[in-house]
């Protein structure tokens, strides 16, 4: 799906110049977060344990993956919308009205996952440090971390397809639980690509440019997310 989309982005160079104002628009608070974690971080002390130290960078980089769906939903809805009816085949009647209720429901979404996301992954933490020396609890903790994370970033990146066939909200979040493969692969992508600003050997490599990635890079990935989203819950309801 993800390929699929990437081929599909010359269809939507229109929106992608509103989707680069949204990034610029929000650049300066991106990167003012993206600072406060960096400054947030250096008062910890993980000597200790250094895979507590990496915990908690993961934990740090999941928030702003979230950040950036929120601050980008408004051209993530009018991105599937245009999808939906390229791939179907009918027009595309922009509505205002229509947008905002997409916009509403986005938020909503991201929200919701976002709380439901961090609950459980906290209380993984809480057992975690209940039982730091157990390597077979650690596995199965990163094993669930990936997983979970992965489910409600996916979630989120497929709702605005659904939104477009008209689900509520309880049919999606039924969608999501009855196609976990499907969702949790499309969030995998988006959350493999934020975990790689963990890796010191990456970061490294951009050097100054770090911060340009994290911005611009993630939300391209996310962009390419939801067009594999529409793509793929289109090919689901085909096959159906």
């Amino acid at each position: 799906s993800y390929l699929k989309a990437i081929r599909f982005l010359p269809y939507l160079w229109k929106y992608i110049f509103l989707f680069i104002f949204l990034l610029l628009l929000f650049g300066l608070p991106i990167y003012l977060i993206d600072n406060f974690l960096q400054w947030l971080l250096s008062f910890f002390s993980f000597s200790s344990s250094i895979q507590y130290e990496r915990w908690f960078i993961s934990f740090l980089a999941n928030l702003s993956g979230f950040f950036l769906l929120l601050v980008l939903s408004p051209v993530f809805s009018i991105i599937s919308e245009e999808v939906f009816h390229k791939i179907s085949g009918s027009a595309y009647n922009f509505s205002f009205g229509q947008l905002i209720k997409d916009v509403i429901r986005g938020l909503r979404i991201t929200l919701r996952n976002f709380i439901y996301e961090y609950a459980f992954i906290l209380s993984l933490y809480v057992l975690i440090f209940l039982f730091p020396k157990n390597h077979l609890f650690t596995i199965i903790f990163w094993g669930l971390n990936i997983l979970v994370t992965s489910y409600f970033y996916g979630f989120t990146l497929l709702d605005y397809a659904m939104e477009n066939q008209r689900m509520g909200y309880r049919d999606s979040v039924k969608f999501s639980r009855s196609h976990l493969g499907l969702v949790i692969g499309l969030g995998l992508v988006y959350y493999s690509v934020i975990q790689m600003n963990n890796l010191e050997s990456f970061r490294t490599l951009l050097g100054k440019y770090e911060f340009y990635w994290t911005a611009f890079g993630e939300a391209l990935v996310a962009l390419i997310g939801v067009v594999a989203g529409t793509l793929a819950l289109n090919q689901v309801l085909n096959k159906k």
